[in-house]
Order: structure tokens, then C-alpha cells, then sequence
């Protein structure tokens, strides 16, 4: 016996059916209202995105740089690659603002003209760095004038990794002075000596305790004040010196000596030798990290016939010094 299935479904099922596969066909095309689907022609957000590098070559992503949108107060950072994407944001002319310690803040004027996406391409400057400053005071006591002179030495080694450095400056606002410094290929520091006459001075311990402060400029005109150190110490005592001196006539190999230096703070000693010629004098032989407690040093090295002077420094921990007098000596 056959069985008519037709006849036993209720008719007002069949009616339900095709209300929803009409339904179902019609959805397919409607236009799409919801606000937040993209495909929505009306869709009323847009979004930014982009990669923050460094400024010089070869660029590099830097990672962890702080992103602000002003208008929607929002707060991103980039990923370990540089990039960084806002989305679902209105569509409001505003500042981008791009921040990373080491580096300059940099900032973007943001317009829409109707776009839905904007992509921005950002090189930060990274800022130079202060890697190492030593200043210390210099005495130096002489004959000729009789007295003793003065000096401030500077040396400061600046990281430069974008190589935009145009110069470098030593400013002391206590004696409303700045001076430039200059470079040393060799030693890759930036150095400079100060007389006294230079800081408009007449002492040099009316330095100790100021801070002398390190500016930077770079190409753009930019300048930086990458870090500050004091004077610490002014050495004025010299050492007396006992052998050879007075034009004593010597061998080849002698042994000098000097009178025991006696202060409450730790030092070294640094022997110098010269040739006793006035017009021509040239460093001859230097022993440097001489132990305070010495009174000698052997020369061991013999020293061709003819006339010399030496002298020994005092040299404290934080390198500021004193030279002594000069002594003469002769090698036959």
C-alpha cells in the first residue's frame, strides 16, 4: 500500500517554509545597516596604521613606541617589527603623536578628506647620549713665569647613532661662559682645555662644585643638554722632587727619586721625561700608575746621551693633577 505523504503535512507548514526561504533569500541581498560591519556602505569609522623606524640608515623598526590618537584618547604601541594599527575610530582631523625614551617625540597632523585609511610612514631622531665626561683641574708649577698656571680639561664621549651631530659645547651658567669642543678622531672623544682667562676667572678652585653642563647640537639646529659633571678637587701642592736635578750628570739608566707626597685622599704618580731643548722639547719616556706609597722609579730603558728635564704628577682619582717643577739632568 502506498502512502501520500503530501496529504498528511498540514498545509499552514508549507506555508512556513516558503516564508523562510524567502526570508532567507531576500537577507542575502539587503543592504547592510549595522554600523560596525565594514561592508556597510555607510560605515561610519576608519582606521590608521604604520611602522615607526629609526631615522638613519639602515631603518629599523622600533618597537615599543607610544601612540596617541588625541581626538579618540587612544594609547597603542608598536609591535616588535615598528607596527601599529588604530581601528574603529571617527573620522576627526587630529593630532598622531609618536613618543619612545631615547628618541624625539614626533607628531602628525592628521586629515581625512573623506579617506576611510591612512598609512604613515615615521622616522624618530634618537637623542645623543653621554656615554662618559671626565673634568678635571690641572696645575701646573714653573719656573718661567715663576708660579704656578691653571687649566680645566674636558673630555666627553657623546653616542651619535644617527650621525647628525653638527657641534658640541661645555656651558657654565655659575660663570655665564660656553665654549665649543673639539673632536678627536683617535680617541673619539669631544675635549677641550679651559684657562682661566677662558671662564673669567682668577682662581681655578673657584670652579670646584659648579656644573659644567655638555650641549649638543645637531644639523637640524636642535639642542640637547646631554649631561652635566662637577669639579671635584684643585691639586695646587706640587712634588719636590731630589733626583737627578740641577743639570747632574747621570748614567744612561738612572734611578729617580722624589720626596714622599703625603694627602688624605688617594692619588698616583705619573713620571714624565723630556729633552732639554727649548725649541724642540719631546717626551722621551712615561711611567704612568705609580703607586702613592713610592719614592722612586728605576729607569730601566737607557737614555741616549743628552740633556733632559723630568718631572712627576700627582694624579687623584677623579684625574684632576699637579705637575712638579722641572728638574735637569744630563746623559753622557
Amino acid at each position: 500500500m502506498l502512502i501520500d505523504y503530501k496529504r498528511n503535512i498540514p498545509k499552514y507548514l508549507y506555508r512556513i517554509a516558503f516564508i523562510i526561504l524567502a526570508f532567507a533569500f531576500n537577507s542575502c541581498n539587503a543592504p547592510r545597516n549595522n554600523p560596525l560591519d565594514a561592508s556597510n556602505p555607510n560605515y561610519s569609522f576608519v582606521s590608521i596604521r604604520g611602522t615607526v623606524q629609526t631615522f638613519s640608515l639602515p631603518y629599523t623598526g622600533i618597537s615599543g613606541a607610544s601612540i596617541y590618537w588625541q581626538p579618540g584618547n587612544v594609547v597603542i604601541n608598536t609591535d616588535a617589527s615598528g607596527n601599529f594599527q588604530i581601528n574603529n575610530i571617527k573620522p576627526v582631523d587630529g593630532e598622531l603623536v609618536f613618543q619612545k625614551a631615547g628618541f624625539l617625540s614626533d607628531t602628525i597632523n592628521v586629515i581625512w578628506n573623506n579617506a576611510k585609511n591612512l598609512n604613515y610612514q615615521i622616522n624618530l631622531t634618537r637623542i645623543p647620549m653621554l656615554d662618559s665626561i671626565s673634568i678635571y683641574t690641572v696645575v701646573i708649577n714653573q719656573y718661567s713665569p715663576p708660579g704656578q698656571s691653571y687649566e680645566l680639561t674636558i673630555n666627553a664621549n657623546i653616542a651619535d647613532k644617527d650621525n647628525d651631530i653638527d657641534s658640541v659645547y661645555v656651558q657654565s651658567n655659575d660663570l655665564n661662559f660656553k665654549k665649543a669642543l673639539g673632536y678627536d678622531a683617535s680617541s673619539k672623544f669631544y675635549q677641550t682645555t679651559l684657562s682661566t682667562q677662558d671662564m673669567n676667572i682668577s682662581d681655578i678652585e673657584q670652579t670646584i662644585g659648579l656644573n659644567f653642563n655638555i650641549i649638543v647640537k645637531d644639523i637640524f639646529g636642535r639642542q640637547f643638554l646631554v649631561g652635566n659633571e662637577k669639579v671635584t678637587r684643585v691639586i695646587k701642592s706640587g712634588v719636590v722632587i731630589q733626583f737627578p736635578a740641577n743639570d747632574t750628570l747621570i748614567t744612561p739608566t738612572p734611578k729617580l727619586t722624589w720626596q714622599r707626597f703625603t694627602t688624605g685622599y688617594p692619588f698616583t704618580y705619573m713620571i714624565q721625561i723630556y729633552t732639554n731643548d727649548f725649541a724642540n722639547s719631546q717626551l722621551v719616556y712615561q711611567q704612568n700608575s705609580i703607586s702613592s706609597d713610592s719614592i722612586s722609579c728605576q729607569i730601566t730603558t737607557p737614555l741616549p746621551a743628552k740633556n733632559y728635564y723630568w718631572v712627576i704628577w700627582v694624579i687623584d682619582q677623579f684625574q684632576n693633577r699637579s705637575r712638579s717643577l722641572p728638574a735637569t739632568f744630563s746623559v753622557q
